[in-house]
């Protein structure tokens, strides 16, 4: 017997102030005999948003949550700033003697959002010039290697990042401003780099505007025309593991340009970084450096398995990572949600949580077992699988 409903149920569980609201999914199967509906159907629900709040690092738990089918409660503990706006459910089935439930959970995360305590890992791509005819004046066709290596020095400056590696590959050129990002393409480059690479995350964009321009300043008696120079860059960040787009920014900066733009200006050179053109380019990087520091940092690590063997559970984050012996991780799966006309992906955590300790650690990756006391068969360690997934336990 399979039942199929679909209906959209907000909760305002607490007020929320201006912050980064996101997406999760989540999914719970509950043992159903045909009996006490509404009570597993709680269960149910109860249980996706848990699994939903697992891949935000925002644990909750939920009294009451369900009456008649329905979200009353506004009883909620959240043991992090995830604040839940609303929750829909995508779908609910009958089937196989188990009632199952998709739905998602928007969440609403605060500046001062919790953190794990592992640096994130990130490779950068190279970033071409959507306009290169706009380097002739002074030159400048090398700016985007200044460009991307720049990102990648005060990317490594950044408190929450590890930078994997500068790669040379180009993941978007654009052929007008107006073309948008084609994520199957993003998705088909970054698999290509599996063999090489193991960040979770990658960052590449394009210069959109180098030209330049006059500053006219006029008063009664005079007009002063300083030349000008433009520096936009368009960011984008790509979370490997979900394959999804994290950030997709446009920064601007401009300066007084203060060279001659029938030479060639000598880019190697600490004038040219000096130069107020050269320290507005600076400075909007140093922006861009911030900016996704400060959204890593409210995203949960993940590391994906990279060998599974009869003792040891091999992860690829280790020691340059800030993982020890002793910490504790969740495993995670890929699971395929369908819909009507679609298929959701997303992580979450199998029925029963597994949960696995680091019992050797090196410098970038970690060995990871479910303690024995907690597995005394193994059938826990067993159902974890090549490219499962493992984030950091918040118990």
């Amino acid at each position: 017997m399979k039942h199929f409903l679909s209906l959209c149920l907000i909760a305002l569980l607490l007020p929320v102030s201006p912050a980064f609201a996101k997406w999760y999914l989540g999914q719970a199967s509950v043992t159903y005999d045909g009996n006490n509906y509404n009570q597993i159907r709680k269960q149910a629900i109860e249980q996706a948003i848990e699994n939903a709040s697992l891949q935000a690092s925002s644990f909750i738990s939920i009294e009451n949550t369900v009456t008649g089918g329905l979200l009353t409660s506004t009883q909620s503990k959240l043991v992090s700033n995830q604040q839940i706006s609303e929750i829909v459910i995508l779908n609910e089935a009958i089937a196989g003697g188990k009632l199952t439930i998709n739905l998602k959970v928007n969440m609403h995360t605060a500046a001062n959002c919790v953190k794990d305590d592992y640096l994130k890992q990130l490779i950068v791509a190279q970033f071409p010039m959507l306009t290169p005819a706009q380097a002739a004046a002074g030159d400048i066709a090398a700016l985007p290697f200044h460009v991307a290596s720049r990102i990648k020095n005060e990317l490594s400056n950044q408190p929450n990042i590890f930078v994997e590696e500068l790669i040379p590959e180009m993941v978007f050129q654009p052929t007008s401003s107006f073309d948008s990002i084609n994520l199957k393409s993003v998705k088909d480059i970054s698999h290509g780099l599996n063999n090489q690479f193991q960040s979770q995350y990658l960052v590449f964009g394009y210069l959109r505007d180098i030209s330049l321009f006059d500053q006219i300043t006029a008063n009664l008696v005079s007009e002063t025309k300083v030349p000008m120079r433009n520096f936009t860059i368009k960011m984008f960040m790509y979370d490997r593991i979900s394959d999804s787009i994290l950030l997709e920014e446009e920064y601007h900066g401009e300066g007084a340009w203060s060279f001659d733009s029938y030479s060639r200006v000598d880019m190697a050179n600490s004038l040219f970084w000096r130069s107020e053109y050269g320290k507005a380019v600076v400075n909007t990087l140093f922006k861009v450096a911030q900016d996704i520091n400060r959204k890593l940092s409210c995203e949960s690590t993940k590391a994906i398995v990279i060998n599974s063997g009869d003792e040891y559970v091999t992860v690829n984050i280790g020691t340059l990572h800030g993982v020890e012996k002793g910490d504790k991780f969740q495993h995670i799966k890929l699971n395929n949600i369908p819909l009507n006309n679609a298929v959701l992906s997303t992580w979450m955590p199998p029925e029963q949580p597994v949960y696995l300790e680091v019992m050797q650690v090196s410098n970038k990756t970690s060995l990871l077992k479910v303690p024995d006391h907690q597995d005394v068969t193994g059938a826990k360690q067993d159902q974890i699988e090549l490219y499962d997934a493992v984030i950091a336990a918040q118990h």
